[in-house]
């Protein structure tokens, strides 16, 4: 089994002036860092102008590595990285000296490249570079920011310049043998790219040597500045489009159907809980600690489903990396486990479908009570970059304290995976037709908004018993556009339900998720009170729209007034 393996290099110098205001950094974690953010590498050149250039460099290097490590795993690269940048960059800015003009004393140019599974991530801001030399060609995979001001160079971008940093961000696909070379300006502005292959490619000679190398010839070239080049050799690469979590699925053998009695791995089942044709879940007893489990097992008929099997053990990867009072919590499997399924957290209670089979007509408090929980485990997963994208009463628990809980985290789409094309290719939208969002049935992208439009769906489910669109043409319909999904008002089955509830729901569950909240907060505040924005709105609209309903049995009685008027003339 591959995995990715890099090689580094480095030399600095501070060349003829009398300090050096360059750093670099690198770093190659183990398990399960490799496989999760990947390894690092990063350069940064101090602007000599600032008191404290050499401190600001050397901080940004060092500190970017540290707290990008520090990140959750679920975020994706991109999030994690800029997160890291922006708060050093907050950081630099705000160290100002009066003495020297008032402005930030820590600025820094900086470039980094982050090697994650078979994928580059670039961030860069300012002048220092980042190169690659594969099959002898140099390319240069960065863009200078500088203005050219007579004889100089000017940055318009670098750490501590602005309150806010623009970072560049690109990605680029890895191969094996690949040398990417980052470099400060003392040492590309003196060699050209024919002598960097040269010296970078030389045969027989350590990274490090060759980064010596190449700063002892720009030095020879006249450098008149600082000088750093570090050198990072992708030697091997893990297997594309395949994470670790998922080459389980080469080893574990699917379970039998089980029945009260019978054991799995030193779990005994006591009881059936659900047999469904996907998958199956029982209350079990560890018989070690004497535990209550559930114990969910995969479906035989999905045996050579890719997606349906990477979103099995997807699902147990999230529950493991998310500690949430409202998230179900999956624990880990034996080590020596032979066959695939989850021991989950046991929850005593009923799904939120029953919960509303038992309460066919409750009050607002009583919705909201289950409603807010359910958001702050959606928030969680926000947070993580994370998108449920199977919320619906089935998959939402209510237990014996009243406590709520998420559960089923197999169509949830992790962020952090698919940017290294770590999931197999999903060809339709997963989840449940009359929940999902329409965006992501017509497109196949999500985002919290999605899970935002399926909770505004179990609202009004929950309320009314009836679902918020009127039904499409015929079953499985995809609709081509926004315009299909034609929303019922609240009134229409709950004429005791306020009219700015009513706005609400319809503003979550708007089809174009451009128009719909722009964050749970909001979406739960009005859910909680009128919004006066929203009722003021909808009082300045003709009445049609305001309230149809009340418009159409208005035109049916005067019509039956004037039917009435004609026979009496007969």
């Amino acid at each position: 089994m591959e995995k990715l393996k890099l090689e580094f290099g480095g030399f600095s110098s501070e060349g003829v002036k009398a300090e050096n205001q360059d750093a670099f950094a690198a770093y190659l974690p183990k398990e399960p860092d490799l496989t999760s953010k990947g390894g690092v590498a990063a350069i940064a050149d101090g602007v000599s102008v600032c008191t404290r250039a050499k401190e600001a460099a050397i901080t940004c290097v060092t500190n970017f590595i540290q707290d990008y490590y520090q990140t959750p795993q679920t975020w994706t690269v991109k999030h994690a990285s800029s997160k890291v940048l922006q708060g050093l960059n907050r950081w630099c800015y705000g160290q100002h000296d009066y003495e020297h003009g008032g402005h930030s004393q820590m600025v820094t140019t900086f470039s980094s490249m982050i090697f994650k599974s078979t994928t580059g991530f670039i961030l860069h801001s300012g002048d220092t570079r980042i190169c690659r030399i594969q099959n002898n060609d140099f390319e240069q995979l960065t863009a200078d920011h500088v203005s050219r001001q007579g004889r100089n160079n000017v940055l318009t971008r670098a750490v501590g310049i602005e309150a806010h940093l623009d970072v560049d961000f690109r990605t680029v696909e890895l191969a094996k043998d690949d040398i990417f070379v980052l470099t400060s300006d003392g040492v590309h502005e003196f060699l050209n790219s024919k002598t960097l292959i040269t010296l970078v490619t030389a045969p027989d000679t350590s990274l490090e040597q060759r980064a010596q190398n190449v700063v002892n010839a720009a030095i020879a070239s006249g450098s008149d500045d600082n000088l750093t080049c570090l050198l990072v050799q992708v030697t091997d690469l893990p297997n594309a489009s395949l994470d670790e979590h998922y080459r389980q699925i080469m080893h574990l053998a699917m379970p039998p159907a089980l029945e009260v009695g019978m054991k799995l791995e030193g779990y005994r089942v006591v009881q059936t809980l659900f047999n469904g044709t996907r998958s199956s879940l029982y209350k079990v007893v560890n018989e070690l600690d004497g535990k209550t489990y559930g114990l969910k097992t995969p479906s035989q008929h999905f045996v050579d489903d890719p997606v349906y099997l990477s979103g099995f053990l997807r699902e147990e990867w999230i529950g493991q990396h998310i500690a949430h009072p409202n998230i179900m919590r999956i624990h880990k499997r034996p080590d020596d486990a032979k066959f695939m399924y989850h021991v989950c957290e046991y929850i005593e209670g009923q799904t939120l479908r029953q919960w509303m089979h038992d309460n066919p007509a409750p009050s607002i408090e009583q919705v909201r009570t289950i409603i807010r929980p359910l958001v702050l485990a959606l928030r969680v997963l926000q947070r993580r970059d994370m998108v449920h994208r199977d919320v619906k009463p089935e998959n939402v628990m209510v237990d014996s304290n009243g406590e709520v809980k998420l559960i089923d985290f197999g169509t949830v789409l992790v962020n952090a995976l698919a940017e290294t094309n770590s999931l197999p290719l999903e060809k339709i939208a997963l989840g449940s037709v009359h929940y999902i969002a329409p965006e992501y049935l017509l497109t196949q992208n999500s985002d919290y908004k999605c899970d935002m439009f399926s909770v505004a769906v179990v609202v009004y489910e929950m309320l009314t018993g009836h679902l918020p669109f009127k039904t499409f043409r015929y079953q499985d319909y995809i609709p081509r556009s926004f315009d299909e999904w034609d929303y019922q008002p609240l009134q229409t089955f709950r004429g005791d339900l306020p009219q700015w509830l009513d706005l609400t729901l319809r503003k979550s569950l708007q089809p174009n998720p451009l128009f719909r909240y722009d964050a749970f907060s909001e979406f739960l505040m009005d859910l909680s009170q009128p919004n006066p924005t929203l009722v003021s709105e909808a009082n300045k609209q003709p009445l049609i729209k305001r309230n149809p309903l009340l418009v159409y049995k208005g035109l049916c009685v005067i019509q039956l007034v004037i039917i009435l008027y004609l026979l009496s003339l007969l």
